[in-house]
């Protein structure tokens, strides 16, 4: 009796740490694939985050370009339900101040 209530009780706690481990490592693949992803939008816009998000198990969620006040790329990677946000500047693409008119 106290042989298999110990083995039912070890089988519960692997199944929830395992549960609980899955969960992490998606979110860690969210987080790096929308990373990637801003990143690869930056030099080639909403193909490319597609692109490199579907390279990495995952899907793009929503893309955002630059606009006025929010000059930064923004991309959301869904990885197995759980989603991540990152965003990216083009700073090649800012004008450097110069003396001249």
């Amino acid at each position: 009796m106290t042989v298999a209530l110990t083995l039912a009780v070890l089988v519960l706690l692997v199944s929830v740490f395992s549960k609980f481990g899955n969960a992490l490592i998606d979110a860690e693949r969210a987080r790096i694939a929308s990373q990637v992803s801003a990143l690869a939008a930056v030099y080639g816009g909403e193909s490319e985050a597609r692109k490199i998000a579907q390279a990495n198990d995952a899907t793009l969620c929503s893309f955002h370009e630059p606009t006025t006040p929010h000059p930064y790329f923004a991309v959301c990677v869904d990885v197995d339900g759980t989603q991540r946000i990152s965003h990216a500047v083009d700073t090649w693409t800012n004008p450097v101040p110069t003396l001249e008119p």
